[in-house]
């Protein structure tokens, strides 16, 4: 049965384009509603106009399909709906690029305009219509199973702009519709929150959007995304405060916006962001990607950097710096509010440690006298035939990514030993052997030859990293005696005797403090080699130097909340021994201090001292072993200035 036509539908069309012919385009959104509204509501009729309202109102959004013929074939799909802005652009998207899921398929008409129909709605209402060509039986096949899936979520997309996001990120959103969305959202921010956020938020994301990759927009929502940005923007805006308020101080900030990236094919993933932001105090210092994974570790042993995800943003003040990254779990696991909590509380305080600073490579030729020198003495080490085999290690000089060793070795040379190059290369070390030279010196019962060797050896530096990315040479060293020896069987680390009983007292100080010690290594390994004398990292007992730290560490923890005025000092006292730790000692007062103490005349051995520099607070220790109650007293009024 045909539907009656009718002539002229009461409707207002605004068309003010003076080039384009409007009745054309009114014609065509008439022609439009009537295929889609019944007809028994555009005509008059006896039924209240209120009924007729509601009716009407309940029927939208209002989609028709035409039939589908035998392919190939045209389909031409209608939507009124409410006006809401970009719902006919969703409309568009969803027919055009999801009615066959795995391909786009041919748009031959798109016409959308906005109309009233006044006796039915007081809101403006979008009408639109797509026509798509159907190439194959099986195109048109693929559509009729899709009908039902895809009319549903056009309905909920026209009604909600929420609805409409929600459906087209789980579709896969273009990064053009991803980046449109993004924009909008932001502009909302500027509109609800101009308090907060100001012009400048609409630099920051386009710097950011056209620094990130596309994957990296791909993997994210755009809800994300818009919160990367606009925490970007006040974390940098925050720190620029601080860092004009106290330009001498450091300044630290850190976020963490917990996530999930939607991998293709594959379960959601679980993820960390983690925002960080800091101002430099000195030239040549750095602050990357590398340095703000390593002290994440630290807390968490088992977070990694995910691919991808690291963002530096590029500084307008060179004296401000921000990136973004985030973290996974190695078993795959959430982030617990605990863990998160725990980066939140320790974190700030862990990067100003983690800031490397540059330095110029230094040149210095090799003074071939004391090479020769060195030779010499270790002959006279070598006085019988079953003497073990002596060496000396001497650092270079870095060159990129290396460090450069001299390598000294006497021993006592018999027929059929190997020379020393092909020990290292039977034993499979990984130490290279550049040659200089090997000399006969002599001999023992004319018989045993004392042999010198000189080679040059290399290794990378990246395995010696510390934390705070600096070169640790002496575990680098530490790893050429390993090889040596592996090699060589054992040997006599002649310049090395302090070093190995320093570390030996490092190691024992380390675990004496246990996860304390883990924690704050930078820290323990910075104190450690300020004690003076120097003969205290060799022979002092572990534990005085243990209460000496940790109230190192209780001092540095509240002076980082005091940034104005601090206690005078820090003091435990006990039977055996007073430790005291003085944060911010003027220069004048620490000279006056030293020299209170020094007229107490107090063994070397009994006494202790150090000064460093934690987070730009210089401390200032003291460590008096004796049981002697009017010393100590004496000791404390010495200090108490």
């Amino acid at each position: 049965m045909s539907r009656p036509v009718v002539e002229q539908l009461e409707f207002d069309f605004e068309f003010g384009c003076p080039f384009i012919e409007a009745e054309y385009y009114r014609d065509g959104a008439q022609d439009l509603i009537q295929k889609l509204v019944p007809a028994d509501l555009l005509e008059p009729s006896a039924i209240a106009p209120a009924l007729q309202r509601a009716r009407f109102a309940d029927m939208l959004p209002l989609i028709r399909w035409s039939d589908l013929s035998k392919a190939p074939c045209s389909l031409s799909v209608l939507l009124l709906c409410k006006y809401r802005l970009n719902a006919c652009n969703f409309f568009y998207d969803m027919i055009c690029r999801w009615l066959l899921p795995q391909r786009r398929v041919n748009v031959e008409l798109f016409f959308a305009s906005d109309v009233r129909l006044p006796h039915l709605s007081d809101d403006l209402l979008s009408v639109a219509e797509v026509v798509v060509y159907l190439k194959s039986a099986q195109d048109a096949e693929e559509v009729r199973r899709n009908f039902h899936a895809i009319e549903t979520e056009i309905r909920l997309g026209v009604v909600s702009n929420y609805h409409a996001r929600r459906i087209l990120e789980f579709k896969g959103l273009s990064t053009d519709g991803k980046t449109a969305m993004i924009q909008e959202k932001i502009g909302s921010l500027i509109q609800s929150h101009s308090k907060d956020f100001d012009q400048g938020i609409f630099s920051q994301m386009q710097q950011f959007l056209v620094n990130c990759p596309d994957d990296f927009k791909t993997l994210r929502d755009y809800h994300h995304i818009s919160r990367i940005i606009s925490n970007l923007h006040s974390l940098r805006k925050l720190l620029k405060q601080n860092a004009d308020a106290l330009p001498t101080k450091r300044h630290v900030l850190a976020k963490f916006l917990k996530t999930r990236l939607h991998v293709p094919r594959e379960k959601d993933k679980p993820v960390l962001g983690v925002l960080a932001g800091l101002n430099f105090l000195r030239e040549h210092e750095v602050f990357e990607t590398g340095h703000l994974i390593a002290a994440i570790r630290q807390q968490l042993p088992l977070a990694r950097l995910v691919e991808g995800s690291s963002f530096v943003d590029p500084a307008r003040e060179a004296s401000l710096q921000a990136l973004y990254l985030e973290i996974e779990k190695s078993d795959g696991t959430d982030f617990s509010l605990d863990e998160v909590q725990l980066l939140r509380n320790v974190l700030p305080d862990q990067l100003k440690g983690h800031i490397e600073q540059l330095t110029h490579p230094i040149y210095m030729p090799r003074n071939e006298e004391e090479v020769l020198r060195n030779i010499m003495s270790l002959s006279r080490q070598l006085r019988f035939v079953h003497d073990t085999p002596q060496v000396i290690i001497s650092f270079d000089e870095p060159r990129g990514d290396e460090l450069h060793f001299t390598v000294i070795l006497l021993r006592i040379f018999s027929e059929g030993m190997l020379p020393v190059q092909e020990l290292l290369v039977k034993t499979k070390t990984d130490l290279p052997y550049i040659s200089d030279r090997v000399r006969k010196l002599g001999s023992l019962r004319r018989k045993y030859i004392k042999e010198a060797t000189v080679f040059r050896t290399v290794v990378n530096s990246a395995s010696f990293l510390r934390s705070d990315r600096s070169v640790d040479l002496y575990k680098a060293r530490q790893h050429i005696l390993n090889q040596l020896t592996r090699a060589l069987g054992e040997l006599r680390d002649y310049n090395g005797g302090m070093i190995l009983k320093q570390n030996e007292q490092l190691t024992a100080l380390k675990a004496a403090l246990g996860k304390t010690g883990t924690a704050h290594s930078i820290l323990l390994e910075k104190f450690f080699h300020a004690l003076m004398p120097m003969e205290v990292r060799t022979s002092s007992e572990t534990e005085p130097l243990k209460q000496l730290f940790l109230l190192l560490l209780s001092a540095t923890k509240t002076e980082s909340r005091l940034p104005f005025a601090g206690s005078d000092f820090f003091l435990k006292q006990e039977a055996q021994r007073v430790v005291a730790v003085l944060p911010r000692l003027e220069s004048d007062k620490k000279r006056q201090l030293l020299c209170n103490i020094e007229e107490l005349l107090i063994p070397p051995h009994h006494f202790a001292t150090f000064s460093l520099e934690v987070n730009e607070i210089p401390y200032t220790g003291f460590l008096l072993l004796s049981s002697e109650k009017s010393l100590q007293e004496r000791f404390l009024a010495a200090i108490s200035l």
